[in-house]
């Protein structure tokens, strides 16, 4: 999978299409309004919603307060089920591209917008920004995995590329960027457990064309990923293998 690089799209230069940058947020109140005014000023043409996953604190208000819209999920019912309302309200609301990044702050904006501009002028159907591409050179004070972390996103990975036979850097990435295509798959069905992993190899099975860009990200702000917890790397393993039987069963239809 090559990486080319894109050409510069800039704040003024208008996007072809409708483009919706979604960002799926539980009690983020401390971050996501940062998040909401940067990426309004990097990309004032493009539509920003926040989905609002049952919080119990003040995001959803301080959201609005930054000029988002908000779709408030009734309780928390996690990461796949906030990118699937996003997906959904993409498709349903006419728009030709969307892209979603983290409410924490993680997520250089103007990465996301190197992202965007990969669908924007066509040249694939899904674009992933990518923490471990061989192509990067993240600065110093950039994002540092842990060890345990690394082995997780490892496993994974060969993982991923054994079951759907295409390599990928950066399997759990959130950052992420879509044309129509990929909206309308996603729209159908998002894995609300590692949707990542599963969106990855529904992805390939439906062939669409997938690039992924070496991106910096910055340090998480607060809290702590799950993806070392043992439970949740048993849930991943699980995702990935019924995908690979999904695979199976699609190639063994008759044409």
């Amino acid at each position: 999978m090559t990486v080319q690089e894109s050409s510069e799209i800039t704040p003024e230069r208008q996007p072809p299409g409708r483009t919706l940058v979604f960002m799926p947020a539980f009690n983020e109140e401390f971050t996501v309004a940062e998040v909401v005014r940067s990426v309004r000023a990097e990309l004032p043409a493009v539509d920003v919603l926040v989905i609002d996953d049952g919080s119990s604190d003040g995001t959803a208000h301080v959201a609005r307060r930054a000029g988002a819209r908000v779709a408030s999920l009734p309780f928390n019912q996690g990461l796949g089920a906030a990118l699937h309302t996003g997906y959904l309200v993409a498709l349903r609301g006419g728009y030709d591209y969307c892209a979603h990044l983290d409410a924490d702050g993680q997520h250089p904006v103007g990465e996301l917008r190197r992202l965007l501009a990969t669908v924007w002028e066509e040249r694939c159907d899904l674009a992933l920004g990518s923490r471990y591409h061989p192509d990067g050179t993240p600065p110093a004070g950039g994002y540092q995995p842990t060890l345990a972390r690394r082995i997780g996103i490892s496993l994974f990975r060969r993982l991923l590329t054994l079951t759907c036979g295409t390599s990928f850097t950066d399997t759990t990435s959130g950052l992420r960027a879509a044309n129509r295509r990929a909206i309308a798959l996603f729209a159908h069905r998002y894995q609300p457990d590692f949707g990542e992993l599963e969106s990855l190899q529904r992805s390939v099975r439906e062939g669409l064309r997938i690039m992924e860009v070496p991106v910096r990200m910055l340090p998480r702000i607060a809290g702590s990923s799950k993806i070392t917890a043992p439970h949740f790397v048993f849930k991943g393993l699980l995702v990935v293998f019924v995908g690979a039987l999904r695979r199976a069963e699609h190639q063994e239809r008759p044409c």
